[in-house]
């Protein structure tokens, strides 16, 4: 059992999650879903209304006050390997949702019992990844530097902020799609960094934006061993014009058939 009223928070307090309700639970398909409330704490801010052409402050929020927004998430239990649990969560790796699951979930699993550990993998699935790459049709690959080359600098020159705050892309799309690029990206140790070099732009990940059975993915190919996808299901998606957030019933509905269409038959 789950409890709804329990808040976690990491550990500088900058970040908060809490679960707000179940959205669906099967036993006999071994799933649980809910929303999971996010939310992070920042500077004292003014909360202003555009009345006619002026701004009226209506309110404030304080700095032990959260801007928290809902994320849809998936928890699947392997029956042929029951202390393996698949999670799946809307926009997992942005906005700092990462960081806060991990620490908030290895705190829940501690209290509930002080023997068991927990470790966190990135899904990785041979059968998976071979099948994304040679029946997808790749239109984009991305290359992402951390940090800036020596000849971008002058574009910050005036900010304060760290030089690890910033990083650099370089984006190659194509109409028809990329073939012969597929014979790199192999399931094997080889890193595909090594294996692709572009002259004067190093980068520290590459990324492939791939349709595959209508869908665009975007999946991270540094090194195929370590893959992991994200699915982009914008399109499947109603979104409410007045609050401008998702319909989570359909969310949830695109989550369960990528879990059950593309995940559970290969584990």
């Amino acid at each position: 059992m789950i409890d709804l009223k329990k808040v976690f928070k990491t550990e500088d307090e900058s970040r908060i999650l809490y679960l707000n309700k179940t959205l669906g639970a099967d036993e006999t398909k071994n799933f649980y879903a809910g929303i999971i409330m996010k939310g992070h704490n920042g500077p004292q801010t003014s909360i202003d209304e555009l009345v006619g052409s002026e701004v009226k402050t209506v309110g404030t929020v304080l700095k032990d006050q959260y801007h928290c927004l809902p994320y849809v998430f998936v928890l699947y239990i392997n029956p042929n390997k029951p202390k393996d649990i698949i999670f799946i969560a809307q926009s997992y790796r942005q906005y700092g949702f990462k960081e806060i699951f991990e620490e908030s979930f290895k705190a829940y699993v501690l209290g509930e019992s002080s023997d068991t550990s927990v470790k966190f993998n990135s899904l990785s699935i041979a059968a998976v990844f071979e099948k994304n790459i040679q029946e997808g049709l790749i239109k984009g690959l991305r290359f992402v530097k951390h940090g800036l080359h020596q000849n971008a600098e002058s574009v910050i020159q005036d900010d304060r902020n760290p030089k690890s705050d910033y990083s650099m892309e370089m984006s190659i799309k194509s109409k028809g799609g990329f073939f012969g690029i597929k014979k790199d990206i192999k399931y094997d140790d080889a890193s595909f960094i090594e294996q692709i070099k572009i002259d004067g732009f190093e980068y520290d990940e590459a990324l492939a934006e791939i349709i595959i059975a209508g869908r665009k993915r975007i999946i991270n190919i540094t090194k195929p061993l370590e893959f992991s996808t994200t699915y982009d299901i914008t399109h499947e998606v109603e979104i409410d014009v007045n609050t401008k957030l998702p319909n989570f019933d359909d969310v949830l509905k695109q989550t369960l058939q990528i879990l059950e269409n593309d995940l559970i038959p290969y584990l």
